[in-house]
């Protein structure tokens, strides 16, 4: 086989060099497709859930016009920008990251699609999981070098965000890992997605999360509001009890002194039904003031469109075991075909020298 592929690779060398090397490619074929066989059966199938929603805003950026659209082609949105909350929806992501809220969901009540566990979903992360033997290995390595201690199972026992235990901040990283939030720049929907190993589980965590992400916003965005109506509620009790008071006092003059002409009385009468007006007005004021406050709360409470519900995955996100093990018998293909092409150059680029030294010797006379 001396046409060696000088310069530039020719097809028919290539086919030929597969055909004339069949039996060479069995072994490195075979070994790629039980190792990486063996391999991908020792990592767990995972389920993904996704559930989508967005948000409503009570002050957008409608009133924009012509100009609204424009940013919307560009994929800034005005009705984001235009709005009062500090936190706006690009920020959900990096709030969805933050300890205050991961901790809680550790507390979370998970069940298995096959009922064999039911409990908190940090004994479910710590019990339930499994992984494949090299990561076992490498933590078992790990504690043996830096413990991470042990976890308070206790019912009572609720993790400090604020301090946690270097346990309890693995698992808050895992956690984090199974949770992603995505959030589009031009329509504002959030995208969450959650993974776990199990089916029932992933649907679970995804729609206790979508619940308390709604759960924040609403509370974010209705606190001022809250506190001015507790405000509010307190001086309308306050006086509405005053202007009792003011009533009782001035009926038990009244009737206690129905026929006296004196005018001292008549006057001390005139002032008890005036302070008793008076106080019926700061009340009627605080009442209306009430009823505002409370009209503004519902109207700062946002709606969210559930584009997406959580479901129960039918099938496993990953891993992709078939395509892992076709890409890799591919590239073990490619490999030992390139290495046969080599030897072959090889032995070419040797043959040659050996033929110009027979033509450099002169022909016997």
């Amino acid at each position: 086989m001396k046409a060696a592929f000088k310069g530039k690779v020719r097809l028919e060398l290539i086919f030929r060099t597969i055909a004339g090397n069949k039996r060479k490619y069995i072994l490195p074929l075979a070994l790629t497709f039980v190792l990486s066989s063996a391999v991908m059966l020792c990592i767990p199938r995972y389920y993904q859930v996704t559930v989508m929603l967005a948000p409503e805003y009570s002050n957008g950026g409608g009133s924009m016009g012509s100009l609204g659209s424009v940013a919307n082609m560009f994929g800034v949105n005005l009705g984001s920008m235009n709005s009062s909350d500090a936190i706006a929806p690009m920020f959900y992501p990096d709030l969805m990251k933050s300890t205050d809220f991961l901790v809680p969901l550790m507390d979370v009540e998970v069940q298995t699609e096959d009922g064999s566990f039911k409990g908190r979903y940090v004994d479910y992360l710590t019990k339930e999981q499994t992984a494949p033997f090299w990561t076992l290995a490498m933590a078992k390595v790990k504690n043996m070098v830096s413990p991470p201690g042990k976890l308070n199972t206790d019912k009572d026992y609720r993790p400090d965000p604020f301090r946690l235990t270097k346990l309890e901040d693995k698992i808050v990283q895992g956690i984090s890992a199974n949770i992603n939030c995505t959030v589009d720049k031009k329509t504002d929907v959030i995208t969450i997605t959650t993974t776990a190993q199990d089916p029932l589980v992933a649907a679970q965590l995804a729609d206790t999360v979508m619940e308390r992400l709604q759960a924040f916003i609403i509370d974010y965005r209705t606190k001022k509001a809250r506190i001015d109506l507790e405000h509010v509620s307190t001086l309308c009790e306050e006086a509405h009890q005053k202007y009792l008071d003011k009533c009782s006092e001035y009926a038990a003059f009244a009737d206690t002194h129905q026929d006296m002409v004196l005018q001292s009385y008549r006057s001390k009468q005139e002032q008890l039904e005036n302070e008793m007006q008076m106080a019926y007005n700061a009340y009627n004021s605080l009442a209306q003031q009430k009823l505002m406050a409370e009209s503004k709360l519902q109207e700062r409470v946002p709606a969210f469109t559930v584009l997406q519900n959580a479901s129960v995955p039918v099938k496993p996100a990953g891993p992709k075991r078939m395509i892992t093990v076709a890409f890799l018998l591919i590239v073990a293909f490619v490999v030992r075909t390139i290495m046969l092409l080599l030897k072959t150059q090889e032995e070419d680029l040797e043959e040659e020298p050996a033929d110009l030294d027979k033509e450099d010797v002169p022909a016997e006379e």
